[in-house]
Protein backbone atom coordinates (compact mmCIF):
# COMPACT_ATOMS: atom_id res chain seq x y z
CA UNK A 1 0.00 0.00 0.00
CA UNK A 2 1.64 3.25 -0.85
CA UNK A 3 1.48 6.68 0.75
CA UNK A 4 2.11 10.08 -0.85
CA UNK A 5 2.47 12.56 1.37
CA UNK A 6 4.76 15.91 1.58
CA UNK A 7 6.89 14.27 -0.97
CA UNK A 8 7.85 11.14 0.90
CA UNK A 9 7.03 7.40 -0.16
CA UNK A 10 6.12 5.14 2.35
CA UNK A 11 4.32 1.88 1.81
CA UNK A 12 1.91 0.40 4.24
CA UNK A 13 0.52 -2.75 3.70
CA UNK A 14 -3.22 -3.84 4.03
CA UNK A 15 -2.75 -7.11 5.30
CA UNK A 16 -0.29 -6.14 8.13
CA UNK A 17 2.75 -7.95 7.12
CA UNK A 18 5.63 -5.03 7.06
CA UNK A 19 7.31 -4.38 3.16
CA UNK A 20 10.76 -4.49 3.87
CA UNK A 21 13.03 -1.62 2.06
CA UNK A 22 16.04 -2.08 0.78
CA UNK A 23 18.33 -2.07 3.57
CA UNK A 24 15.87 -5.15 5.20
CA UNK A 25 16.70 -7.09 1.83
CA UNK A 26 20.47 -7.36 2.01
CA UNK A 27 20.04 -8.33 5.60
CA UNK A 28 20.10 -5.57 7.89
CA UNK A 29 18.19 -5.97 11.19
CA UNK A 30 14.30 -4.72 10.70
CA UNK A 31 13.88 -1.08 11.92
CA UNK A 32 12.02 -0.90 15.59
CA UNK A 33 8.53 -0.92 15.53
CA UNK A 34 6.77 2.71 15.93
CA UNK A 35 5.27 3.66 19.34
CA UNK A 36 1.20 2.86 19.72
CA UNK A 37 -0.89 4.75 17.84
CA UNK A 38 -2.26 7.73 19.54
CA UNK A 39 -6.10 6.72 20.56
CA UNK A 40 -6.88 10.62 20.70
CA UNK A 41 -6.10 10.63 17.26
CA UNK A 42 -8.59 11.28 14.36
CA UNK A 43 -9.53 10.66 10.97
CA UNK A 44 -11.57 12.65 8.59
CA UNK A 45 -14.71 10.78 8.94
CA UNK A 46 -17.13 12.85 6.23
CA UNK A 47 -16.72 15.71 4.30
CA UNK A 48 -20.05 17.05 2.59
CA UNK A 49 -19.01 20.64 0.35
CA UNK A 50 -20.79 23.66 0.50
CA UNK A 51 -23.36 24.06 -1.73
CA UNK A 52 -24.42 25.76 -4.59
CA UNK A 53 -25.95 29.17 -4.33
CA UNK A 54 -29.57 28.19 -4.78
CA UNK A 55 -31.99 30.82 -6.64
CA UNK A 56 -31.59 34.59 -5.77
CA UNK A 57 -30.41 34.26 -1.72
CA UNK A 58 -28.07 31.71 0.11
CA UNK A 59 -29.84 29.26 1.60
CA UNK A 60 -29.80 28.30 5.27
CA UNK A 61 -29.24 24.67 6.71
CA UNK A 62 -30.50 25.14 10.25
CA UNK A 63 -30.05 22.33 12.36
CA UNK A 64 -27.29 20.04 13.77
CA UNK A 65 -28.26 16.64 16.11
CA UNK A 66 -26.49 13.95 16.96
CA UNK A 67 -27.68 10.68 18.94
CA UNK A 68 -25.97 6.96 19.30
CA UNK A 69 -27.31 6.06 15.92
CA UNK A 70 -27.37 8.80 13.64
CA UNK A 71 -25.63 12.14 13.03
CA UNK A 72 -28.33 14.71 11.55
CA UNK A 73 -28.28 18.46 9.85
CA UNK A 74 -29.74 20.71 7.89
CA UNK A 75 -29.10 21.63 3.94
CA UNK A 76 -30.67 22.99 1.20
CA UNK A 77 -34.52 22.12 0.98
CA UNK A 78 -33.69 18.96 2.96
CA UNK A 79 -32.75 17.36 6.28
CA UNK A 80 -29.66 14.62 5.91
CA UNK A 81 -28.83 11.86 7.93
CA UNK A 82 -25.11 10.35 8.33
CA UNK A 83 -23.41 6.70 9.26
CA UNK A 84 -21.60 7.32 12.12
CA UNK A 85 -19.22 4.68 11.30
CA UNK A 86 -18.71 4.97 7.51
CA UNK A 87 -19.79 9.25 7.17
CA UNK A 88 -21.85 8.14 4.04
CA UNK A 89 -25.32 9.51 3.58
CA UNK A 90 -27.74 7.23 4.83
CA UNK A 91 -31.23 9.13 4.07
CA UNK A 92 -32.64 12.73 2.99
CA UNK A 93 -36.42 14.00 4.41
CA UNK A 94 -37.15 16.21 1.58
CA UNK A 95 -38.56 19.65 2.50
CA UNK A 96 -40.92 22.29 0.43
CA UNK A 97 -38.82 25.11 1.20
CA UNK A 98 -35.53 26.51 2.64
CA UNK A 99 -34.68 25.76 6.20
CA UNK A 100 -36.16 28.79 8.52
CA UNK A 101 -35.11 27.78 12.13
CA UNK A 102 -34.54 24.09 14.26
CA UNK A 103 -34.61 22.90 17.72
CA UNK A 104 -31.48 22.74 19.27
CA UNK A 105 -32.28 19.78 20.95
CA UNK A 106 -33.44 15.89 20.13
CA UNK A 107 -35.60 14.41 22.37
CA UNK A 108 -34.86 10.25 23.38
CA UNK A 109 -36.53 9.29 20.83
CA UNK A 110 -34.16 11.09 18.09
CA UNK A 111 -37.01 13.24 17.24
CA UNK A 112 -36.36 17.27 15.98
CA UNK A 113 -38.37 19.85 15.13
CA UNK A 114 -38.17 22.35 12.27
CA UNK A 115 -39.63 25.23 10.40
CA UNK A 116 -39.23 25.87 6.64
CA UNK A 117 -40.61 28.24 3.68
CA UNK A 118 -43.55 27.07 2.00
CA UNK A 119 -41.99 26.64 -1.68
CA UNK A 120 -38.84 27.59 -2.91
CA UNK A 121 -40.42 31.10 -4.29
CA UNK A 122 -42.21 31.79 -0.95
CA UNK A 123 -40.16 33.18 1.72
CA UNK A 124 -42.73 33.15 4.35
CA UNK A 125 -42.57 30.23 7.62
CA UNK A 126 -45.50 28.51 7.09
CA UNK A 127 -44.46 24.71 7.71
CA UNK A 128 -43.37 23.45 10.68
CA UNK A 129 -42.43 19.49 11.30
CA UNK A 130 -41.08 16.55 13.79
CA UNK A 131 -38.08 14.46 11.72
CA UNK A 132 -37.05 11.17 13.68
CA UNK A 133 -33.55 11.27 12.82
CA UNK A 134 -32.88 7.84 13.93
CA UNK A 135 -34.59 6.36 11.30
CA UNK A 136 -34.41 8.95 8.55
CA UNK A 137 -38.43 9.73 8.38
CA UNK A 138 -40.93 12.71 8.97
CA UNK A 139 -43.24 11.99 11.81
CA UNK A 140 -45.41 14.90 10.79
CA UNK A 141 -46.01 17.97 8.89
CA UNK A 142 -48.21 21.18 9.60
CA UNK A 143 -49.29 24.63 8.02
CA UNK A 144 -49.04 27.74 10.15
CA UNK A 145 -51.06 30.74 9.07
CA UNK A 146 -49.37 33.14 6.56
CA UNK A 147 -48.95 36.27 8.13
CA UNK A 148 -46.64 39.53 7.60
CA UNK A 149 -44.63 38.64 10.32
CA UNK A 150 -43.30 34.85 9.32
CA UNK A 151 -40.45 35.80 7.56
CA UNK A 152 -38.30 34.23 10.10
CA UNK A 153 -37.03 36.87 12.22
CA UNK A 154 -36.95 36.36 15.83
CA UNK A 155 -38.23 33.06 14.62
CA UNK A 156 -37.81 30.61 17.48
CA UNK A 157 -38.52 26.52 17.56
CA UNK A 158 -38.50 23.97 20.23
CA UNK A 159 -38.96 20.42 21.36
CA UNK A 160 -39.33 18.11 24.24
CA UNK A 161 -40.49 15.16 24.95
CA UNK A 162 -44.15 15.82 24.32
CA UNK A 163 -44.62 18.98 23.05
CA UNK A 164 -43.23 20.75 20.10
CA UNK A 165 -43.53 25.02 19.33
CA UNK A 166 -42.79 27.59 17.34
CA UNK A 167 -43.16 31.58 17.91
CA UNK A 168 -42.34 34.97 16.56
CA UNK A 169 -43.37 38.23 18.32
CA UNK A 170 -47.08 37.97 19.16
CA UNK A 171 -47.73 34.38 17.57
CA UNK A 172 -47.04 31.05 19.07
CA UNK A 173 -48.33 27.38 18.50
CA UNK A 174 -47.58 24.50 20.00
CA UNK A 175 -48.12 21.06 19.09
CA UNK A 176 -48.14 17.49 20.17
CA UNK A 177 -44.62 15.59 19.28
CA UNK A 178 -46.04 12.26 18.37
CA UNK A 179 -49.60 13.09 16.73
CA UNK A 180 -48.79 17.00 15.37
CA UNK A 181 -51.92 17.46 17.12
CA UNK A 182 -52.74 21.50 18.22
CA UNK A 183 -52.35 22.04 21.44
CA UNK A 184 -52.06 25.92 22.00
CA UNK A 185 -52.13 28.29 19.17
CA UNK A 186 -51.56 31.74 20.55
CA UNK A 187 -49.56 33.24 23.75
CA UNK A 188 -51.66 33.50 26.74
CA UNK A 189 -53.80 36.52 28.04
CA UNK A 190 -51.47 39.48 28.11
CA UNK A 191 -48.17 38.15 26.84
CA UNK A 192 -46.44 38.32 23.46
CA UNK A 193 -43.87 36.12 22.07
CA UNK A 194 -42.30 32.57 23.51
CA UNK A 195 -39.11 32.00 23.42
CA UNK A 196 -39.10 27.86 23.51
CA UNK A 197 -36.14 25.53 24.87
CA UNK A 198 -36.15 22.03 26.83
CA UNK A 199 -35.86 18.35 26.23
CA UNK A 200 -37.37 16.59 29.20
CA UNK A 201 -40.12 19.47 29.92
CA UNK A 202 -40.66 22.47 27.28
CA UNK A 203 -39.75 26.22 29.02
CA UNK A 204 -41.24 28.99 27.48
CA UNK A 205 -39.98 32.92 28.26
CA UNK A 206 -42.36 35.11 27.65
CA UNK A 207 -42.89 39.09 27.87
CA UNK A 208 -46.18 40.25 29.67
CA UNK A 209 -46.58 43.82 29.62
CA UNK A 210 -44.01 44.66 32.32
CA UNK A 211 -42.02 41.76 33.00
CA UNK A 212 -40.87 38.63 31.95
CA UNK A 213 -41.84 34.81 33.21
CA UNK A 214 -40.53 31.51 32.46
CA UNK A 215 -43.87 29.05 32.52
CA UNK A 216 -44.43 25.67 31.19
CA UNK A 217 -47.61 24.32 29.19
CA UNK A 218 -49.24 21.40 30.04
CA UNK A 219 -48.96 18.61 27.39
CA UNK A 220 -52.92 18.09 27.01
CA UNK A 221 -54.49 21.48 27.34
CA UNK A 222 -52.07 23.72 26.28
CA UNK A 223 -52.88 25.65 29.77
CA UNK A 224 -49.64 27.80 30.54
CA UNK A 225 -47.80 27.60 34.54
CA UNK A 226 -45.64 30.07 35.82
CA UNK A 227 -42.57 28.61 36.61
CA UNK A 228 -40.43 31.92 37.56
CA UNK A 229 -40.73 35.28 37.06
CA UNK A 230 -37.84 37.43 36.21
CA UNK A 231 -36.83 40.78 38.24
CA UNK A 232 -37.98 44.34 36.50
CA UNK A 233 -35.42 46.29 34.71
CA UNK A 234 -34.26 44.06 32.33
CA UNK A 235 -33.02 44.16 28.81
CA UNK A 236 -32.90 41.35 26.07
CA UNK A 237 -33.50 38.55 27.82
CA UNK A 238 -33.10 34.74 26.34
CA UNK A 239 -33.20 30.84 27.85
CA UNK A 240 -29.82 29.55 28.34
CA UNK A 241 -30.99 26.73 30.02
CA UNK A 242 -34.12 24.84 30.68
CA UNK A 243 -33.03 22.30 33.35
CA UNK A 244 -31.59 23.48 35.39
CA UNK A 245 -33.34 26.88 34.63
CA UNK A 246 -30.86 29.63 33.41
CA UNK A 247 -31.99 32.95 31.59
CA UNK A 248 -29.89 35.01 30.11
CA UNK A 249 -30.30 39.07 29.94
CA UNK A 250 -28.74 42.21 28.93
CA UNK A 251 -28.83 44.89 31.73
CA UNK A 252 -28.08 48.35 30.28
CA UNK A 253 -28.53 51.40 27.63
CA UNK A 254 -27.80 49.69 24.57
CA UNK A 255 -30.85 49.41 22.63
CA UNK A 256 -29.92 46.09 20.65
CA UNK A 257 -26.78 44.43 22.67
CA UNK A 258 -24.71 42.06 20.73
CA UNK A 259 -24.78 39.62 23.76
CA UNK A 260 -26.22 38.92 27.06
CA UNK A 261 -24.53 40.48 30.09
CA UNK A 262 -25.67 38.58 33.00
CA UNK A 263 -26.80 34.73 34.24
CA UNK A 264 -29.86 34.32 36.19
CA UNK A 265 -30.00 30.96 37.95
CA UNK A 266 -33.47 29.38 39.95
CA UNK A 267 -34.11 26.80 42.05
CA UNK A 268 -36.91 23.95 41.22
CA UNK A 269 -39.74 25.85 42.89
CA UNK A 270 -38.80 29.28 40.73
CA UNK A 271 -36.53 31.20 43.13
CA UNK A 272 -33.83 33.40 41.78
CA UNK A 273 -31.01 31.67 43.25
CA UNK A 274 -28.00 34.04 41.70
CA UNK A 275 -27.39 36.64 39.34
CA UNK A 276 -24.23 36.37 37.78
CA UNK A 277 -22.43 39.22 36.22
CA UNK A 278 -20.63 37.64 32.84
CA UNK A 279 -19.01 41.15 30.82
CA UNK A 280 -15.94 39.74 30.32
CA UNK A 281 -17.65 36.27 29.03
CA UNK A 282 -19.37 34.93 25.69
CA UNK A 283 -23.04 33.25 25.98
CA UNK A 284 -23.37 33.57 22.57
CA UNK A 285 -27.25 34.27 22.99
CA UNK A 286 -28.70 35.58 19.92
CA UNK A 287 -31.74 36.52 18.42
CA UNK A 288 -34.72 34.26 17.75
CA UNK A 289 -32.50 31.42 19.94
CA UNK A 290 -30.97 30.48 22.57
CA UNK A 291 -27.37 30.97 24.33
CA UNK A 292 -25.01 28.61 22.09
CA UNK A 293 -21.87 29.23 24.80
CA UNK A 294 -23.62 28.33 27.54
CA UNK A 295 -23.42 24.39 29.79
CA UNK A 296 -25.01 24.36 32.63
CA UNK A 297 -25.50 21.48 35.12
CA UNK A 298 -27.14 21.50 38.64
CA UNK A 299 -24.10 22.76 40.04
CA UNK A 300 -22.40 24.59 37.49
CA UNK A 301 -22.04 27.07 34.43
CA UNK A 302 -19.71 27.27 32.00
CA UNK A 303 -18.44 30.07 29.92
CA UNK A 304 -15.54 30.68 28.01
CA UNK A 305 -13.97 34.30 28.68
CA UNK A 306 -13.70 36.93 25.38
CA UNK A 307 -10.64 37.09 23.62
CA UNK A 308 -8.26 39.81 24.85
CA UNK A 309 -6.16 40.43 21.75
CA UNK A 310 -6.75 38.68 18.27
CA UNK A 311 -3.45 36.17 19.26
CA UNK A 312 -4.09 35.76 22.80
CA UNK A 313 -6.24 32.47 23.99
CA UNK A 314 -8.84 32.55 26.21
CA UNK A 315 -9.93 30.40 29.56
CA UNK A 316 -13.10 28.51 30.64
CA UNK A 317 -14.51 29.46 34.08
CA UNK A 318 -16.74 27.64 35.98
CA UNK A 319 -19.72 29.26 38.60
CA UNK A 320 -21.46 27.85 41.47
CA UNK A 321 -25.24 27.98 40.09
CA UNK A 322 -26.12 28.53 44.14
CA UNK A 323 -23.93 31.38 44.67
CA UNK A 324 -22.73 33.02 41.55
CA UNK A 325 -18.84 32.50 42.47
CA UNK A 326 -16.29 31.53 40.19
CA UNK A 327 -15.33 28.43 41.22
CA UNK A 328 -12.27 27.40 39.08
CA UNK A 329 -10.69 28.91 35.58
CA UNK A 330 -8.61 26.67 33.35
CA UNK A 331 -6.78 28.67 30.50
CA UNK A 332 -6.50 27.71 27.04
CA UNK A 333 -3.00 26.41 25.80
CA UNK A 334 -0.50 29.05 24.55
CA UNK A 335 -3.46 30.92 22.22
CA UNK A 336 -5.77 28.21 22.30
CA UNK A 337 -9.80 29.72 22.37
CA UNK A 338 -11.19 27.44 24.18
CA UNK A 339 -15.16 26.64 23.73
CA UNK A 340 -17.82 24.56 26.23
CA UNK A 341 -19.99 22.35 24.16
CA UNK A 342 -21.79 20.26 26.67
CA UNK A 343 -21.87 18.48 29.90
CA UNK A 344 -21.54 14.99 31.08
CA UNK A 345 -21.72 13.54 34.68
CA UNK A 346 -18.07 14.11 35.25
CA UNK A 347 -17.72 17.54 34.15
CA UNK A 348 -17.32 19.57 30.68
CA UNK A 349 -16.41 18.51 27.08
CA UNK A 350 -14.50 21.70 25.54
CA UNK A 351 -13.23 22.39 22.10
CA UNK A 352 -10.08 23.70 22.13
CA UNK A 353 -9.21 25.74 18.56
CA UNK A 354 -5.65 26.31 17.97
CA UNK A 355 -6.60 28.99 15.76
CA UNK A 356 -6.49 28.93 11.54
CA UNK A 357 -2.63 28.67 11.08
CA UNK A 358 -1.61 26.22 13.78
CA UNK A 359 -1.86 22.47 14.97
CA UNK A 360 -3.35 21.19 18.04
CA UNK A 361 -7.16 21.30 18.16
CA UNK A 362 -9.52 18.97 19.46
CA UNK A 363 -11.42 17.76 22.25
CA UNK A 364 -11.01 17.72 25.92
CA UNK A 365 -12.77 17.24 28.71
CA UNK A 366 -12.82 19.41 32.23
CA UNK A 367 -13.21 17.79 35.62
CA UNK A 368 -16.13 19.30 37.86
CA UNK A 369 -14.06 19.24 40.56
CA UNK A 370 -10.86 21.59 39.41
CA UNK A 371 -11.01 21.43 35.93
CA UNK A 372 -8.14 19.20 35.19
CA UNK A 373 -7.78 18.14 31.57
CA UNK A 374 -8.36 15.49 29.25
CA UNK A 375 -7.47 15.36 25.87
CA UNK A 376 -10.01 13.09 24.14
CA UNK A 377 -9.73 14.15 20.68
CA UNK A 378 -6.90 15.63 18.43
CA UNK A 379 -7.82 16.55 14.95
CA UNK A 380 -5.21 15.66 11.85
CA UNK A 381 -2.22 18.35 11.28
CA UNK A 382 -2.44 20.34 8.49
CA UNK A 383 -3.23 24.22 7.39
CA UNK A 384 -6.41 22.69 5.73
CA UNK A 385 -7.90 21.73 8.82
CA UNK A 386 -6.58 24.47 10.97
CA UNK A 387 -7.70 26.86 8.78
CA UNK A 388 -11.85 25.05 8.49
CA UNK A 389 -11.95 24.51 12.11
CA UNK A 390 -11.20 28.42 12.74
CA UNK A 391 -13.72 29.47 10.26
CA UNK A 392 -16.60 27.10 12.36
CA UNK A 393 -15.17 27.31 15.75
CA UNK A 394 -16.93 30.98 16.43
CA UNK A 395 -16.55 32.12 20.07
CA UNK A 396 -20.16 32.22 20.29
CA UNK A 397 -21.09 29.09 18.63
CA UNK A 398 -23.19 30.22 15.97
CA UNK A 399 -21.98 27.02 13.80
CA UNK A 400 -22.83 24.30 15.86
CA UNK A 401 -19.82 21.51 17.21
CA UNK A 402 -20.60 18.29 18.73
CA UNK A 403 -18.90 15.29 20.25
CA UNK A 404 -19.98 11.92 20.98
CA UNK A 405 -17.80 8.70 21.74
CA UNK A 406 -14.77 9.64 19.59
CA UNK A 407 -16.91 11.49 16.69
CA UNK A 408 -16.19 15.45 16.14
CA UNK A 409 -19.40 16.95 14.01
CA UNK A 410 -18.74 20.60 12.57
CA UNK A 411 -21.80 22.02 10.72
CA UNK A 412 -22.17 25.19 8.45
CA UNK A 413 -25.68 26.32 9.09
CA UNK A 414 -25.47 29.46 6.25
CA UNK A 415 -23.32 32.09 4.45
CA UNK A 416 -22.74 29.19 2.02
CA UNK A 417 -21.78 31.94 -1.10
CA UNK A 418 -19.61 33.51 1.22
CA UNK A 419 -17.82 30.68 2.83
CA UNK A 420 -17.71 28.72 -0.60
CA UNK A 421 -14.37 26.54 0.59
CA UNK A 422 -15.47 25.59 3.92
CA UNK A 423 -17.58 22.43 3.95
CA UNK A 424 -20.74 21.99 4.95
CA UNK A 425 -20.63 19.39 7.56
CA UNK A 426 -17.16 17.66 8.30
CA UNK A 427 -16.52 15.02 10.85
CA UNK A 428 -13.73 13.65 12.75
CA UNK A 429 -13.40 10.31 14.44
CA UNK A 430 -10.75 8.44 16.70
CA UNK A 431 -12.58 5.04 15.56
CA UNK A 432 -10.20 3.12 13.20
CA UNK A 433 -7.74 5.13 12.93
CA UNK A 434 -4.34 4.34 11.00
CA UNK A 435 -1.20 4.13 13.45
CA UNK A 436 0.75 7.21 11.74
CA UNK A 437 -1.70 8.68 10.01
CA UNK A 438 -2.93 10.95 12.27
CA UNK A 439 0.99 13.08 12.96
CA UNK A 440 1.54 13.04 9.21
CA UNK A 441 -0.05 15.89 8.50
CA UNK A 442 -3.10 13.78 6.72
CA UNK A 443 -6.73 15.55 6.02
CA UNK A 444 -8.30 13.12 3.87
CA UNK A 445 -7.37 9.70 2.71
CA UNK A 446 -9.46 7.57 1.05
CA UNK A 447 -8.78 3.40 -0.16
CA UNK A 448 -8.98 1.90 -3.91
CA UNK A 449 -8.06 -1.18 -5.10
CA UNK A 450 -5.52 -1.86 -2.13
CA UNK A 451 -3.41 1.40 -2.36
CA UNK A 452 -4.35 4.51 -0.54
CA UNK A 453 -3.12 7.67 -2.13
CA UNK A 454 -3.24 10.62 0.17
CA UNK A 455 -3.32 14.58 -1.04
CA UNK A 456 -1.36 16.44 1.26
CA UNK A 457 -1.18 19.84 -0.41
CA UNK A 458 -4.83 20.03 -1.02
CA UNK A 459 -5.85 19.07 2.09
CA UNK A 460 -9.11 17.21 0.77
CA UNK A 461 -8.73 14.30 -1.46
CA UNK A 462 -11.94 12.77 -2.81
CA UNK A 463 -10.87 9.59 -4.64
Amino acid sequence: MAVLAAGTLVFLNLNGKERPDRADSKGSPPAKSSPAADPTQSRELLNVPAPAQIGEVSNDADGSWLTSRSYAAGAPYAVLGYDLDTGKQSWKVPLDGDLCAASQDVTSKGLVAVVFRESVKNRRCTKIAVIDINRGRKVWQKSLPERKGNLGLDLNVGISEELAAVGWPGETWGFAVDSGETVWDSPQPGCQFEEQLGVKKLMSLTYCGDHFEVSSHDARSGKPSRVATLPKGLGWTWLASADPLVVAAYVGDTEFPADANRLLTFDKSGTLKATIKIDGYVPGCRDGGTCGAVVATKDSIYLASKRKTLTSGDHIAAFDTSTGKRKWTVDGTDRAEMLPMRSDENGLVAYSSAGPTRDGSGVVHLAAADGKQTQLLRLPNGFAVSNMQSQLAGPGMDQPILYQDGRLFFHLTSGFDIWHNVPMNVAFTTHGTAAGLGDSGVYAARAAAGVMMVSYSTGVNRA
